[in-house]
């Protein structure tokens, strides 16, 4: 499977779209700059729907009736990219995005979740292959769903939206 046909797959979500991330970290090269400067202290200014095309298309999206939402199942502590990408949800909420997240430590549930997937409507599957260092690696579609719709329905009953769980968690987000 290519990229591309992932993409097709996600774009043509009709109900949902929906993302498990598990990793500490995503070594994304359109992300290094302003990971390096985030990490850095140097002020980065939120993307928006207006400098965005990614933000445009997923504002989009959830405008004609689409779900789109996700739950990253995090380890304590945090590593410097969580924290930025924590950060840097708020411009997909902004967008119209779902966020939520959980400490992999809340339920004992949540420790069996390590696998990062799509799930498209509740009926496609696409396990997303990292490096162990983060390095995405390719995308891989799933016959079985079930264990899929269970892990999300595992990750979402644990979760907390992104604001509450920043909240509670007292987090600062700069460097």
């Amino acid at each position: 499977m290519e990229l591309a046909d992932l993409a097709r797959i996600v774009d043509g979500a009709r109900l949902s779209a929906f993302r498990l991330e598990t990793l500490p970290q995503y070594l994304v090269p359109q992300e290094a700059a302003e990971f390096a400067a985030w990490r850095s202290g140097c002020p980065v200014e939120l993307p928006t729907e207006q400098t965005s095309p990614w933000l445009t298309h997923l504002a989009s999206r959830v405008s004609s009736g689409v779900r789109w939402y996700r739950v990253h199942v995090l380890d304590q502590p945090l590593s410097d990219y969580c924290r930025y990408e924590i950060w840097g949800y708020a411009a997909n909420q902004a967008a119209g995005e779902q966020i939520y997240l959980v400490d992999r430590d809340a339920h004992p549930d949540l420790r069996s979740l390590q696998e990062d997937f799509w799930l498209v409507d509740s009926v496609t599957a696409v396990r997303m292959i990292y490096d162990g260092e983060g390095r995405f690696e390719r995308p891989e579609l799933v016959e079985n769903v079930r264990p899929y719709v269970a892990m999300r329905e595992t990750a979402l009953s644990h979760a907390q939206p992104l604001a509450e769980y920043v909240v509670s968690r007292g987090l600062d987000l700069t460097v």
